[in-house]
């Protein structure tokens, strides 16, 4: 554990210390897709009230972290346990190889570890083609789409962490260096993730 969170905070100061990881994003990763800055509502400790903060998971781990800087050990552990019950459940969406510029594959992994650390419930406005950027750091997103004509609440990070993981693991044979993707996610594939290159 402790490891993690070293590794963690070594990358949110680097993304805290790069003026183009908190700079306002506006390309959306799909062509005549909206973009939004998504909003987390996220326990700032185990038992204290939930907070909204805005950015990518870095940012706002960033900011967790200023606000309570015990927040790994405190909400980090809940949040681990609540994912391992709910992951049993999620099933693998209709992944697409390719179709983005390539990002490193190690630091989508970093970007997927964020996200397992974090509570609360992801929500996004309605699309259709209403993207966020959940998660970039060293040229690497993870992007969270929601193709509804109404809000999308999931039920935890980690559903995005496990949609950006499936496109890793499933675009990523023999463990390549550089991966892309998107993963078409939900009976009517209503929300997807997408993992590419990007500014940041």
């Amino acid at each position: 554990m402790h490891s993690v969170l070293v590794s963690i905070l070594a990358t949110c100061a680097v993304a805290a210390a790069n003026p183009l990881a908190i700079t306002p994003r506006d390309e959306a990763p799909i062509p005549g897709y909206g973009v939004e800055i998504v909003s987390w509502k996220v326990p700032s400790s185990a038992s204290g009230p939930a907070v909204i903060l805005n950015g990518t998971i870095q940012e706002v781990y960033t900011q967790l972290l200023d606000i309570n800087p015990s927040y790994e050990a405190e909400v980090g552990a809940l949040a681990s346990r609540n994912e391992k019950v709910a992951r049993a459940l999620v099933k693998r969406g209709d992944v697409h190889c390719g179709g983005f510029p390539n990002g490193a594959t190690f630091r989508f992994r970093e970007g997927i570890s964020y996200l397992r650390g974090v509570g609360g419930n992801p929500t996004q406005g309605p699309g259709p083609g209403n993207c966020a950027r959940v998660s970039c750091s060293w040229s690497a997103a993870i992007w969270w789409c929601n193709d509804n004509s109404f809000t999308k609440v999931l039920p935890g990070f980690y559903n995005i962490a496990d949609g950006a993981e499936q496109i890793v693991d499933v675009c990523n044979p023999g463990f390549l260096s550089q991966v892309a993707g998107q993963n078409f996610i939900g009976g009517a594939r209503d929300w997807n993730v997408i993992v590419r290159g990007d500014n940041c």
